[in-house]
């Protein structure tokens, strides 16, 4: 019992460090989620869907409904239906919803997946290039793209990177909005 109980506090603390060693965890998710959607309205379907699916990393900040809605959502228009299927295998799957809206889903699910058959036409460079764990890219701010050169712009009050093709475009960091000097 004294084990269980120290694992579990260790895990806990382990948990805890997450938002110490990152307080703008909470900022990135939300600006990656208005990030993916506005990209969406605008037209730039492979970017939404590409900052849509880094969202799983927040799941403990958005709700997963609100998550896997946008890429599902996102992937749709990109005609990634491979990866619709998934975020609607995930939706279908939440805990969280009840049983009216789990059948609102999976009547959605069928009605697109009966027109286009659940395969993407290509691999997400997204998933190639950020599924490595520890070795993990970071995410440009501005994009919701890998950032992949070696040189980037980093704003120097929360520590986040913008690449450098796309830092010309603004004149405050896309996050927390400081001055660039």
């Amino acid at each position: 019992a004294t084990s269980a109980i120290a694992g579990l506090l260790e895990e806990d603390s382990l948990s805890d460090n997450r938002i110490v060693d990152n307080p703008w965890r909470g900022a990135e998710a939300y600006h990656f989620f208005l990030l993916a959607q506005r990209q969406l309205y605008e037209g730039y379907v492979d970017a939404a869907m590409r900052t849509a699916l880094h969202l799983r990393d927040y799941e403990d900040i958005i709700p997963a409904v609100e998550i896997y809605s946008l890429v599902a959502l996102c992937a749709c228009a990109n005609r990634a239906f491979g990866t619709s299927s998934k975020a609607f295998i995930k939706l279908e799957s939440l805990e969280t919803l009840g049983p009216e809206q789990k059948q609102q889903y999976e009547d959605l699910a069928l009605e697109i997946f009966t027109k286009h058959s659940p395969k993407d036409s290509r691999k997400a460079d997204v998933d190639v290039l950020s599924d490595g764990g520890e070795g993990k890219l970071p995410t440009c701010i501005a994009s919701g793209r890998p950032i992949t050169e070696y040189q980037f712009w980093m704003c120097s009050v929360c520590n986040h990177g913008v690449q450098d093709r796309e830092i010309a475009a603004y004149s405050f960091c896309p996050l927390c909005h400081s001055s660039i000097s």
